[in-house]
């Protein structure tokens, strides 16, 4: 049974499947931010959001039980936790006071297509592994941009003495 489990959860065809699901989330919320849209079509994109919902929550489930007796080892791959939580989200009552919060979860479903493929998966991992450098990156920019404020000062001084008399007034100029 967890064979072919596994089997349909990595089919080619399950994972298109539920790429286009996820791109028909994303555009569902893009449309319920027409006030017009929602005035007319209201109930049918209401019925079209609980449809996405319930195939994610089915694939989830599907995913669980590849695991057999152990459905909590989904939740070994951070990916799978985030889907996880964005569907989980969603899946919360909405009332007025968290409405906002909830549709913007809505809206988040879109950040799955990260996890429908691998190569975003990839450069997403690359760019939170760089975050630390970023620091690094702003300091090299800062000490660029120090020097060719010195250098501004020396070479323009004489030639216009109202913008580049200081290194003060060259880098803060309105506080004269």
């Amino acid at each position: 049974m967890n064979a072919k489990l596994n089997a349909l959860v990595h089919a080619r065809w399950f994972e298109t499947t539920i790429m286009v699901v996820i791109i028909l989330a994303g555009v569902l919320a893009g449309l319920e931010t027409s006030l017009a849209l929602v005035a007319r079509y209201g109930a049918w994109l209401e019925a079209l959001d609980l449809l996405v919902l319930a195939i994610f929550v089915v694939e989830i489930a599907l995913k669980m039980a590849v695991h057999g007796r152990q459905p909590w080892h989904y939740f070994r791959e951070g990916w799978n936790v985030f889907d996880f939580t964005i569907v989980a989200l969603c899946c919360l009552p909405m009332n007025a006071q968290f409405a906002a919060v909830l549709r913007l979860a809505r809206a988040l479903r879109l950040l799955r297509l990260v996890t429908a493929l691998p190569r975003l998966q990839l450069l997403v991992g690359a760019l939170l592994k760089s975050l630390g450098a970023m620091g690094y990156v702003g300091l090299l920019l800062a000490l660029m941009f120090y020097i060719y404020g010195v250098a501004g000062v020396h070479l323009f001084r004489e030639a216009d003495a109202d913008h580049f008399s200081s290194l003060k007034q060259r880098c803060f100029p309105c506080s004269k």
